[in-house]
């Protein structure tokens, strides 16, 4: 079984937009994935991500297109908060695999970043 911080890194690759609110449940942050507000976390493990097989079938298809009405400066904005969380959550972490983890997710926010 992933750890929580491996699922939440993989909806942050995704798109995902980790939220300040935590999930009641496990205490992981609640991410909006498509406009809904869920724990990525408490998905992952009950099994039923939202298109968890179709996502994995769809493997090679084209990537998705960015949010319609979000500008290239939102999104920048996004990103560079969703950078500066992981690089204050990082910080805190006691765990290296974890901080090696959210490392990896800094890195690639970067060069998302630096492609906008």
């Amino acid at each position: 079984m992933k750890q929580s911080d491996e699922i939440m890194a993989e909806y942050l690759l995704k798109g995902g937009k980790m939220l300040s609110a935590t999930c009641p449940a496990c205490g992981s942050p609640l991410f909006d994935v498509k406009g809904e507000t869920l724990c990525v976390v408490c998905l992952e493990q009950r099994g039923d991500a939202p298109g968890q097989q179709a996502g994995k079938e769809a493997a090679g298809a084209e990537p998705a297109p960015s949010a319609p009405g979000q500008s290239a400066g939102g999104i920048a904005a996004a990103l560079d908060a969703t950078l500066l969380a992981l690089c204050e959550r990082a910080a805190r972490e006691q765990r290296p695999e974890d901080c090696l983890t959210l490392m990896e997710c800094i890195r690639k926010g970067v060069e998302a970043r630096n492609l906008l």
